[in-house]
């Protein structure tokens, strides 16, 4: 029976693979007229599913001992087929509810990856369930109103609520981050939260700059990528 912390190598390249993915997918959005970024979307997406069943083999035969992981590496599995069949029925110009699908579908499998990558390792140094569930709910909610100010509408009536929430975001990862985390793992998430903001507003109030958007997009993948993490390994 494998140790669980092989575990850690098929989920990293998991993660990084959904994560270009997913940065791929915010410039093709975004217009931002970069070559091959179609192809990087299209060959990360087809490894990404390579890696998820390296994960889920390794993942069953270490489900004696680590059932969670076992149960993340299914859902992951799941989340996975769900994206291909989005995809592959919306086309390149999808709809705008399959186009948020896409998204936060991406964006959940970034979870599940970083969660199992910080679960499989060893220390118990990340978020405690309290401000994991804070952490985790301002989280869900700021990503689900990102999702529908990007696909479906850019000025929409949850603009002022989004640009709220990210203070109080930024705020509650600074306290997290920095006074129950710590070290490195703690400073990136509170950098990351005030980089996500800060790249936010950039866009909205300097005639919409493409790229600080992109940063924003980036920024905001990385921080929920932090986070799961950071939950995993406190789990």
């Amino acid at each position: 029976m494998p140790p669980p912390e092989r575990l850690r190598a098929p989920a990293a390249l998991a993660l990084a693979l959904v994560l270009a993915v997913v940065v791929a997918a915010a410039g093709i959005r975004l217009e931002m007229g970069v070559p091959g970024l179609r192809l990087l979307h299209r060959v990360a997406a087809s490894l990404e599913v390579v890696a998820v069943l390296w994960l889920g083999w390794i993942a069953w035969r270490a489900r004696a001992d680590r059932p969670a992981l076992f149960r993340a590496a299914l859902l992951a599995i799941g989340l996975t087929v769900f994206l291909s069949v989005v995809g592959i029925a919306a086309g390149q110009s999808p709809p705008p509810a399959a186009a948020a699908a896409n998204l936060l579908g991406g964006l959940a499998l970034a979870a599940v990856f970083a969660w199992t990558l910080g679960k499989a390792g060893k220390g118990n140094r990340g978020l405690t369930p309290i401000p994991a569930s804070l952490v985790g709910l301002m989280l869900g909610i700021q990503l689900a109103l990102g999702a529908r100010l990007s696909v479906v509408e850019r000025y929409a009536a949850a603009l002022p609520v989004h640009a709220l929430l990210a203070m109080v975001l930024v705020a509650l990862l600074g306290w997290a981050g920095l006074a129950r985390v710590g070290g490195t793992a703690g400073k990136a998430l509170f950098a990351l939260a005030l980089a996500a903001a800060i790249a936010g507003f950039t866009s909205l109030h300097y005639e919409y700059s493409a790229l600080a958007a992109l940063v924003h997009a980036v920024a905001a993948v990385l921080l929920l990528a932090a986070t799961a993490y950071a939950l995993g390994r406190g789990a």
